[in-house]
């Protein structure tokens, strides 16, 4: 029998629009359950209500549905970019979850400095994004989809930013920039200047950055690196071959021989890469492999009948449907894969290879033309080559699983290990599930910053990681510092009264860390008394009756300093339990570091407009895209600043400046 709670969701469809959209369900409490897409809002949620929708989690979500919520787009292109916005802002218990990392990595190349920079990064700047950063730049675009080029301050109009991947992990990128600038070589510098980069004097870069070859000429060089990067191996060779030849003939030794070893180290290169096929194919095929609570994709990219490239990609799946099997998962998988790889790839195949269907098959390639204006066939091999290459990453997807289930299992018995040893070194009352960590950070005591890292059952939850700017001291003295951060700590503790979706209080940790030695204990233990008599600490016994346990660990020979304590804990280095340690203060460290850097770099770009009421950061931006300087606003008449800010706000400024 239908409940009353799945009725007052079903009458609420109707009042969906026919648009393409995205759509959220929610639990009783408005916790984001799952989160879709769809080209008919109102169609697409009706299905959820009959029996069309066949996949395994549907009953287990809708028995927790409590309401709906949608947003309009454009186009169903627009609703994919929000649909994988969301996934990532809520990570919802019943969408597939990439579980190696929140987004995927990518090589890019970077046009915005006088020498283009070749990096990577973990976002892919939407053209939106890129034209409020850069708003001098024409609305066009290059052939993977980035903005087509800005003007910088000296004039020179420059290509918008570049991105080549998704890669599975970041080491992958490494190898892969190792390996390009071993074959074509690139320059570290962002400027030409009299100083060569550190690569030059290696020979891994060709002199860009001291005016030995033009800013053109480095600029077509990377020409061939982006056509490498997008697998067109023979298309470089054919390139570099010619421009070798051209140049003996010109008698351009140096060039002829930059360009001969180049051709060499492809020549190479390209002997590695297996022939699989005797036509030059351009495919890309997608294998999948389950256990337990984890599937693996395994990706093969062909190009031109050879291998060119492998990327395996972990995802977990959430619990309820393990019961149903892994097989009922599969297209779903697939599906959630394809959506969001071939939203954000550079290097496309003219074919597409799946070993299960998938519903929606068109629908997915109508999202890859619309994003790439590029038409790609996908579809499941029986009999042929490619069934073959199905099989076989197959069986490389369910090695690289069962290895990385193995690396998992190894790393969670050594945390657990760690955790087990702290409770015995600490005498600890039980097994310490969430352990808190605090450092300071301060040169001279300017910019005084606090830190607070949370690690939940021996790993980091960056998400409870928190920042304190110090106020009670400008001087050094990291004592009266750390008792000010864990005043203010403190008196988040979480109450009785306290809901559980209260975010102005913090859960209880089963320990503190405190980054020092016994007068950073000491004053940390100050804290605790002045906040709450509660936190007393024994006098005869470390920790026996402290509502939270306490330690410091001194950097010198990682002491282990304990309250009331003369001697400290000594812990050998192989140790799991100080290496969990010092796991936690180094992250404290770094995070605290991190916002002393920003909070100084932001003081040392403070300029006169921060002190004139009335302007904002969109303001300042907006007089410093349009006038440049501060002192060309100065000049500036009333009348222009009035154009831009108003007649009241450009008075305030002429004043004020």
């Amino acid at each position: 029998m239908e409940s009353s709670s799945s009725k007052n969701l079903k009458s609420k469809t109707s009042q969906l629009p026919q648009q393409p959209g995205i759509y959220q369900f929610l639990d009783a409490k408005g916790r984001v359950l799952y989160v879709g897409k769809a080209k008919n809002l109102r169609s697409r949620v009706r299905q959820y209500f009959g029996h069309d929708d066949t996949r395994a989690q549907i009953p287990f979500l809708m028995a927790e549905a409590a309401d709906i919520n949608y947003t309009v787009v454009n186009n169903e292109l627009e609703s994919a970019f929000l649909e994988n916005t969301l996934i990532k802002q809520y990570s919802p218990r019943f969408n597939i979850d990439l579980k190696d990392d929140k987004n995927y990595a990518f090589i890019k190349i970077d046009y915005s400095t006088q020498i283009p920079q070749i990096g990577y990064a973990r976002k892919v700047e939407t053209r939106s994004e890129y034209y409020k950063l850069h708003p001098n730049t024409p609305k066009g675009i290059n052939s993977d989809n980035s903005p087509a080029c800005s003007v910088g301050r000296d004039g020179i109009r420059r290509l918008g930013s570049r991105y080549f991947g998704p890669y599975s992990a970041a080491y992958k990128i490494r190898n892969t920039l190792n390996l390009v600038r071993k074959v074509f070589s690139f320059c570290a510098n962002d400027k030409v200047s009299s100083r060569p980069c550190f690569y030059y004097y290696m020979h891994r870069c060709p002199g860009v950055c001291i005016g030995k070859i033009s800013l053109d000429e480095y600029n077509r060089h990377l020409e061939k690196i982006i056509k490498f990067l997008q697998g067109d191996t023979a298309g470089v060779y054919s390139e570099i071959k010619k421009e070798m030849q051209k140049a003996a003939e010109q008698k351009k030794f140096e060039t002829a021989a930059r360009l001969r070893d180049q051709l060499r180290a492809l020549e190479l290169l390209t002997e590695k890469q297996n022939v699989i096929l005797a036509k030059k194919v351009d495919w890309d095929v997608i294998s999948l492999a389950a256990a337990e609570n984890n599937a693996c994709i395994n990706l093969f990219k062909v190009r031109g009948g050879k291998l060119f490239d492998k990327e395996n990609f972990i995802y977990q799946l959430p619990s309820l449907w393990r019961q149903n099997g892994h097989e009922a998962a599969a297209s779903e998988i697939i599906n959630t894969f394809l959506q969001k790889y071939y939203l954000e790839t550079s290097s496309l195949p003219k074919e597409i290879f799946l070993q299960y269907p998938i519903n929606g098959e068109s629908d997915v390639a109508g999202i890859i033309f619309q994003h790439t204006k590029k038409r790609i066939k996908i579809s499941v091999p029986q009999k042929s080559q490619a069934a073959k290459l199905i099989s076989l990453g197959a069986a490389n997807a369910d090695e690289y699983l069962k290895n990385w289930m193995s690396a998992q299992a190894g790393h969670l018995d050594k945390i657990n290990a760690s955790l087990a040893q702290l409770q015995q070194t600490l005498k600890l009352k039980a097994i310490p599930k969430r352990i808190e960590c605090y450092d300071i950070s301060n040169i001279q005591g300017t910019n005084p910053v606090g830190s607070m890292v949370v690690f939940k059952d021996g790993l980091p939850a960056k998400s409870e990681y928190r920042k304190f700017k110090i106020y009670g001291k400008n001087t050094p003295d990291d004592f009266a510092m750390m008792t000010e951060m864990l005043k203010r700590r403190m008196a988040r503790i979480k109450n009785k009264e306290s809901s559980k979706t209260d975010k102005t209080h913090w859960p209880k940790p089963d320990l503190i860390v405190i980054d020092g030695g016994k007068g950073q204990l000491n004053a940390a233990l100050t804290a605790l008394r002045i906040s709450n008599p509660k936190f007393l600490i024994s006098k005869q016994t470390p920790n026996s009756k402290t509502q939270i346990p306490i330690i410091g660990l001194a950097k010198r020979i990682e002491e282990i300093f304990l309250p009331n304590k003369e001697h400290p804990i000594i812990l050998g280095h192989d140790q799991p339990g100080l290496q969990l340690l010092q796991r936690l203060r180094d992250e404290a460290h770094r995070f605290g570091i991190t916002f002393h850097r920003n909070l100084r770099s932001k003081q040392a770009v403070k300029s006169a407009l921060d002190d004139i009421p009335g302007i904002g950061p969109k303001t300042k931006k907006l007089l410093k895209t349009k006038f440049g300087t501060v002192a060309e606003i100065k000049k500036a008449s009333e009348d222009d600043l009035a154009m831009l800010v108003g007649k009241k706000l450009a008075q305030t400024i002429k004043q004020s400046l």
